[in-house]
């Protein structure tokens, strides 16, 4: 329970201060779990970081394979309900940290390699799982035979992560939902 309080109120202060600007004192303090309760589960403000890098990915990949398993509903249908999901986080956090994911790498010193590798194995797997998507989406005839799905989930992808960070720097979030729309169909 504490980790777990520990991690949510790091996750938060990264994105809304920024990794160097956070201490683990603020992190006690916010959080009101013991010092020696959070050096009991991280050594160090690295180990606390990979925690909160976990703890996004979990997050995403649960709405992912979520998606991935509710055939019965429209490809499209589905990346609007996950890209609402994430607009819908991006506004409860007021636009700070967009892109969690971006966002931590950006800030992550060289020391937290762990985090960082964390993050690109994240991205690498993102994409065949979007590929899996759109694969479903030519298979049930929405989207054009031609589509190469790999290829389609690559450029889904980086669209993706550049509205996210349109969106939050321009405090939109239709530039989200624009993005996925013009995407699908130009696959149609």
């Amino acid at each position: 329970m504490n980790r777990t309080k520990a991690v949510e109120v790091a996750a938060q202060l990264f994105l809304r201060q920024g990794y160097a600007y956070v201490s683990m004192d603020e992190v006690v303090r916010v959080s009101g779990v013991s010092k020696s309760n959070i050096y009991y589960h991280f050594k160090n403000k690295e180990e606390l970081l990979q925690a909160v890098v976990q703890f996004w990915i979990a997050q995403y990949e649960s709405e992912l394979y979520l998606l991935l398993s509710q055939r019965e509903r429209g490809v499209e249908e589905r990346i609007n309900s996950f890209l609402a999901l994430l607009s819908a986080g991006i506004e409860s956090r007021n636009f700070e940290g967009a892109c969690p994911f971006v966002t931590l790498y950006m800030q992550a010193p060289d020391s937290a390699s762990q985090a960082k590798e964390s993050i690109s194995i994240f991205f690498r797997e993102l994409i065949p799982m979007v590929e899996k998507l759109l694969q479903q989406g030519v298979e049930r005839g929405e989207f054009r035979k031609g589509v190469e799905p790999g290829a389609a989930a690559a450029l889904f992808v980086a669209a993706l992560e550049g509205s996210l960070i349109l969106a939050g720097t321009s405090r939109n979030l239709g530039i989200i939902e624009q993005s996925a729309r013009t995407f699908c169909q130009m696959l149609r």
